[in-house]
């Protein structure tokens, strides 16, 4: 009995180290190909909002615009898959929560990233790094809003569009009067057209 105890506590051990050993599944991986890429500029399509998911408050820019770069090529990797970056942005004309904001952009550049397959000409992907600081009321109003925002590209049109509450506030000094709070979650809504030097649409295929 003794002996056939042994046998099987050194069987379970084997099986035990061998699992542990076994390489680990890997995550699905992405192949993103990239044409008609390069330098890009990119211009806000409609409003752009973001909204303090606690609060209810919503801030409002009219105009946005950035650059960066989306290069031609082939890239493959796990989701997200970087496949440009924002090396510039500006947001102009942001108000609510009765006041008016001056933002300013941080820890750039920003990443572009795919995070799934194509279907149809329309890619998911997401903008992460993104980090700025807003200001209001000759600086009485101060907050910083960090985190990724969601979305999807479409290349027929050019289409970036944003979307979700992955973005964080923190920072915010008692002249804000309660619009936000530190670490309230936020959602970002909006989209941007991008086009290459040339004028015309990025086109970005990911399977």
């Amino acid at each position: 009995m003794r002996k056939i105890t042994s046998v099987a506590l050194a069987a379970t051990s084997a099986s035990a180290l061998a699992l542990f050993l076994a390489p680990a599944a890997s995550a699905a991986t992405l192949t993103a190909t990239v044409t008609n890429g390069g330098s890009v500029t990119a211009a806000n399509s409609g409003n752009l909002v973001i909204t303090d998911t606690t609060t209810g408050i919503a801030v409002t820019c009219t105009a946005s615009t950035g650059a960066g770069s989306i290069p031609n090529g082939t890239t493959s990797g796990g989701s997200p898959l970087q496949v440009g970056s924002l090396s510039s942005i500006g947001f102009t004309n942001c108000k609510g929560g009765g006041f008016t904001f001056t933002v300013t952009t941080k820890a750039l550049p920003w990443k572009v990233n795919v995070t799934g397959t194509t279907s149809g000409g329309v890619t998911p992907g997401s903008i992460s790094g993104i980090s700025a600081h807003a200001s209001a009321a000759f600086g009485l109003c101060q907050m910083d809003i960090n985190g990724t925002a969601s979305g999807s590209y479409t290349n027929s049109t050019g289409k970036l569009t944003a979307g979700g509450a992955s973005l964080t506030i923190s920072n915010v000094t008692s002249g804000c009067l309660g619009i936000a709070n530190s670490g309230d979650t936020a959602s970002l809504s909006g989209a941007y057209i991008v086009k290459n030097s040339g004028g015309t649409f990025p086109q970005i295929n990911v399977t």
